[in-house]
């Protein structure tokens, strides 16, 4: 089985040229929790995930030892206020650019090994043609949907 038997192809995506609010409005439309963003030509060029974007609206000091050594930390008004403040950045300051990708003919085992070894946000590689086109995603949930099923399983 190939990449292009088991991926996604209904994706819901971002542009380059969007804006930090553009991505809030779709993460709060749809259950996805991360998008790719593509260029005007339809290339994948990075992926925003709901978790970035938050990260993006904690201050600096909550991923430090300090805080966890202090078990308190900002309240969610102040959360929703630094993220007030900056929906109108450019997307490009909470996407990342290090994104996992395959052709459409790689061997699904490959891409179920990559999913496995990911150190990143992501959850999903995604399929481009040899332009850099993106055609699909591909999760750990879309490969075990496509198991065969075994009987008295």
């Amino acid at each position: 089985m190939i990449a292009s038997n088991v991926m996604t192809t209904n994706l819901l995506s971002l542009h380059a040229d969007a804006l930090v609010k553009d991505a809030v409005a779709l993460f709060r439309e749809s259950a996805v929790h991360e998008f790719p963003v593509v260029d005007s030509m339809g290339k994948l060029v990075g992926e925003v995930s709901s978790r970035s974007v938050l990260h993006y609206a904690v201050p600096a000091y909550a991923s430090s030892e300090l805080l966890a050594a202090m078990r308190s930390g900002p309240d969610i008004k102040s959360l929703y206020a630094n993220l007030e403040a900056e929906l109108e950045q450019p997307l490009s300051k909470v996407m990342s650019l290090d994104v996992q990708s395959v052709t459409e003919k790689t061997p699904t085992s490959a891409v179920a090994a990559m999913i496995i070894t990911a150190t990143g946000d992501s959850s999903h590689v995604y399929v481009i043609d040899d332009d850099g086109q993106l055609l699909g995603a591909i999760s750990a949930r879309d490969i075990i949907r496509r198991l065969p099923e075994h009987s008295g399983a």
